[in-house]
């Protein structure tokens, strides 16, 4: 990216910190050993790794931690993993969940379990009433997606925990914390679920490096078997830089966790009002007052999301029209699909998201140029202009 680019896309993927980087080089070149082996390079790897692993399980509260490739490994291996433990039955996961989670449905139906989309509110979420009418004995696992991704959404946790524990107490509960960890408190012990799946560089820190924490009580299969790493529920060697990256960025994050969330705040209400004050009739999508800091998701009647996204590209400034795992690709976002947007309307949808790093004076140059495009596309098209 050029020096002059203004990246507000960071729910698709953050920057590393310079220490995060640092640290990584310098575990490569310097604890290259294979955790595994018995010899005292492979001894020093494996006390990084233990180390990082000891630190961020203790950040969440839980008893257990395994690190995986990232959050759509994590999902899956907090879904199927569990699912695959019980006898076939039906796991729910929200209509407008991540595809991490609803993508699984071919993989959990070859072995006779049943994905079940639950419908969501305009919101986003699962409301717990409908939770409830889902519900059954035959339930093994529930994912749930804390903070939305596409749409800032934060899930009602603790009451749709209380439906599973009530009706399904045999139930796995899996959460999704992608957009929330080192953004949000969150401690899986009083949260009273089964597991969660966390990824590296939505937070600061590296790609390719993810876990999955678990609770004393949890219980599922490896998704990949080989040489007993990771107490035999991962197969392959450990991502050790990886890891030990991913606890320094973890720290970092949530060091300043309550400071990074209000600067986002701001930043995310600054950007709308002045969004709003050139075009009244902008919605902000999402719960108005349960969200994510850093994800501003909105819609500006009459302009076409990716021609607005393409057109500020041109002019350095970063954003997306949702999901990087289908952005860029044709048809309506299954996100927008569910909460009840049409399709002419769900073309209309941009989605902001800042970081601790975006400064005031980035965020005020980029809505002039978003506004600026908006405004001529508008024009263009024959509507209003400001």
């Amino acid at each position: 990216m050029s020096e002059d680019t203004i990246y507000l896309d960071h729910a698709a993927t953050t920057r590393p910190f310079a220490s995060v980087t640092q640290t990584i080089a310098d575990t490569q070149r310097q604890l290259f050993g294979n955790p595994s082996s018995q010899h005292a390079a492979g001894r020093a790897a494996k006390k990084l790794l233990e180390d990082a692993r000891a630190f961020l399980r203790g950040s969440l509260g839980a008893a257990d931690l395994v690190f995986t490739s990232g959050g759509t490994e994590a999902d899956q291996l907090g879904v199927v993993g569990p699912a695959f433990s019980r006898p076939p039955g039906r796991v729910l996961a929200a209509a407008s969940d991540h595809a991490a989670v609803l993508g699984l449905e071919r993989v959990l139906a070859a072995r006779r379990y049943g994905l079940v989309r639950v419908p969501v509110t305009p919101e986003g979420d699962i409301d717990p009433e409908t939770l409830f009418e889902h519900l059954g004995k035959d339930v093994r696992v529930v994912s749930l997606l804390h903070g939305h991704n596409e749409l800032g959404t934060l899930c009602r946790l603790d009451e749709l925990v209380e439906v599973v524990r009530h009706v399904a107490p045999e139930a796995h509960i899996h959460v999704d914390l992608v957009q929330s960890y080192g953004k949000i408190d969150f401690d899986l012990d009083l949260a009273g679920v089964d597991s969660v799946a966390v990824s590296g560089h939505k937070l600061h820190g590296p790609r390719g490096i993810g876990f999955l924490a678990t609770s004393s009580t949890a219980r599922y299969q490896p998704l990949i078997e080989g040489g007993g790493q990771e107490g035999g529920r991962r197969g392959g060697t450990e991502n050790v830089p990886g890891a030990v990256g991913l606890a320094r960025a973890a720290e970092r994050m949530l060091t300043h966790l309550g400071r990074n969330a209000e600067h986002c705040e701001r930043l995310a209400a600054r950007f709308f009002d002045a969004v709003v004050d050139e075009f009244p009739d902008a919605m902000r999508l999402g719960a108005q007052d349960r969200r994510v800091p850093h994800i501003l998701s909105m819609r500006i009647p009459g302009v076409v999301g990716q021609t607005l996204q393409q057109r500020v590209d041109t002019r350095g400034l970063s954003i997306s029209t949702g999901s990087a795992c289908h952005d860029g690709k044709s048809g309506t976002s299954h996100v927008l699909e569910a909460i009840g947007l049409s399709t002419r309307d769900a073309r209309e949808v941009v989605r902001v998201s800042f970081s601790a790093e975006t400064t005031y004076d980035e965020a005020e140059r980029a809505v002039d140029i978003l506004v600026a495009e908006a405004d001529r596309l508008l024009h263009l098209a024959g509507g209003a202009s400001r």
